[in-house]
């Protein structure tokens, strides 16, 4: 191979997209990242616009091309927020916006009906429940409630599908995605084809599944005259971003765990083979032989980014300097109780009805205080995943943090505090597009994924707990939750009179 060849790894997120360019020793050697808005249906559920994640990597080609000659990329690996939804027709023509993943929860019924499916089936081998996470749910909801487009839905494809797609003309999924969204039978790693029958839709609208490191195709003229890459150059298939997280943070035996500390929090546990556990989401890992357990939160980073930006009125370079003198030093311990289902309460609650809470205000609360509950409420959050780990009897013996999350100390302290064991923190560099050039690497070089990691594991950090601040994290844990029970018969009154309000304004 020649030393000077390189691999890139594109990622799709929720707010911004990003690429870096590693060489084959794994160091990055360039990285750029461009910034996206969020957008709404007139319900309030959130979507994108597919053009956005085309536009988004053509730019950060174009910025790579900058820096270097693109004839240099040897291999394109990609990863993205999932599992997106995005109805596309024959040709691959985005039909409507994409459904976002589990932070659209606008298909509850659609999951009710099958979960009761699941319970009438008897055996499960999803080894969980359907959640907003899932795919299927949002396509019998486009079914029911946009008919027409429906029936000229061909496929649907997740976010890096749909990039893989206009660079190589070819139609794939990447395992996880699917697993993650609920689609595969985890005993044989085929499509669970009997709920799609269930619903009356056919199993050939999901496209041909394959692992992280298995070849989606090449790329075509036309995408090498619109992105400047190589005719030909090889595309893999690539992962979902939390399993590309788990890539650089090393979560490749069982037991590693992998936290993703961005727009949302994701806590991920290497497996040799599934556990059942409902509240859960239990996915394939990124290659044959490898599974997960884990969930997500609602917010982690958004919630962050709504108090500041909302709450305290911040444009982004104001942003930038009090995040940055928010250390330790400014923590104090809240008297106040954040619960941040600002999009619902995801793992382990899995309730879409649950709502954003900042208990214990006072006229001496100040910017501090507020940002001590929100860093404290990310951290006790967390905390909830890992406990329903725990239930299905696995301990974590290594855990790694990545992600923008990882820039602030406080966080990563009051982490390892309530999950009461050091932190590992991956260097900044390597953040989920990293991870998808790593799978590049990989593939390409034919070398397993944890031998081109172990060439840059040296470069993590550790991060203790704090014992000063246990005690104080403990009792907020257990006020939180008590918090949220309190309410929890409020949240479904206050969604029903929601209901009602939107029934009758569309009469």
């Amino acid at each position: 191979m020649d030393g000077k060849e390189l691999f890139a790894g594109y990622d799709i997120g929720t707010t911004s997209s990003k690429v870096s360019v590693i060489d084959f020793d794994g160091r990055v050697v360039t990285s750029r990242r461009v910034g996206h808005s969020q957008c709404f249906s007139k319900y309030g559920y959130p979507e994108q616009d597919a053009r956005t994640w085309w536009d988004d990597f053509v730019k950060l080609t174009g910025l790579v091309g900058e820096e270097l000659s693109l004839s240099r990329i040897g291999a394109i690996g990609l990863s993205s927020m999932c599992p997106n939804v995005l109805p596309v027709s024959a040709d691959g023509m985005p039909l409507r916006k994409s459904f976002m993943y589990g932070i659209d929860q606008r298909a509850a019924c659609q999951i009710e009906f099958f979960n009761d499916f699941l319970e009438n089936e008897g055996k499960n081998p999803l080894y969980t429940r359907y959640s907003s996470q899932s795919i299927l749910p949002k396509i019998l909801w486009l079914k029911e409630n946009e008919p027409q487009l429906f029936e000229r839905t061909a496929r649907v494809l997740t976010t890096n599908g749909y990039i893989a797609f206009r660079l190589t003309g070819s139609f794939a999924a990447d395992i996880f995605s699917l697993s993650a969204g609920n689609i595969v039978d985890l005993d044989t790693l085929q499509i669970f084809s009997s709920p799609f029958n269930y619903a009356k839709i056919k199993t050939d609208i999901i496209p041909e599944m394959k692992w992280a490191l298995e070849l989606t195709g090449t790329v075509t003229r036309d995408a090498y005259e619109q992105t400047g890459i190589s005719y030909g150059t090889p595309v893999f298939t690539g992962t979902g971003d939390a399993c590309s997280d788990t890539i650089t943070n090393a979560c490749l035996e069982p037991g590693n765990v992998s936290i993703s500390l961005g727009g949302t929090s994701i806590y991920i546990q290497y497996l040799n083979k599934p556990v059942a556990s409902p509240a859960l989401f239990v996915e394939t890992g990124p290659v044959p032989g490898s599974f997960t357990v884990g969930g997500a939160t609602s917010c982690g980073g958004l919630l962050t980014d709504w108090v500041i930006e909302k709450l305290f009125g911040l444009n982004k370079d104001e942003k930038e300097d009090l995040l940055s003198g928010f250390g330790l030093r400014e923590y104090k311990p809240s008297d106040m109780i954040l619960l941040p289902f600002f999009g619902g309460a995801r793992t382990p609650f899995n309730n879409p009805e649950a709502k954003g809470i900042l208990f214990g205000l006072s006229m001496e609360t100040g910017r501090n205080e507020i940002l001590s509950s929100v860093y404290e409420s990310i951290a006790i959050d967390i905390s909830m995943i890992q406990d329903e780990v725990r239930k299905t009897s696995l301990e974590a013996n290594q855990i790694c943090a990545s992600g923008g999350g990882t820039r602030n100390d406080t966080l990563l302290r009051l982490i390892a505090t309530i999950l009461d064991q050091e932190l590992m923190v991956c260097p900044r560099e390597y953040d989920s597009a990293a991870g998808a050039a790593l799978i590049a690497l990989s593939a390409h070089s034919e070398s397993s994924l944890s031998e081109v990691v172990n060439r840059i594991k040296q470069r993590y950090s550790i991060v203790e707990p704090c014992s000063e601040y246990r005690e104080h994290m403990f009792d907020r844990k257990e006020a939180f939750l008590d918090l949220y029970e309190s309410n929890r018969d409020l949240f479904v009154r206050r969604q029903k009179q929601s209901s009602q309000k939107v029934e009758r304004s569309s009469i």
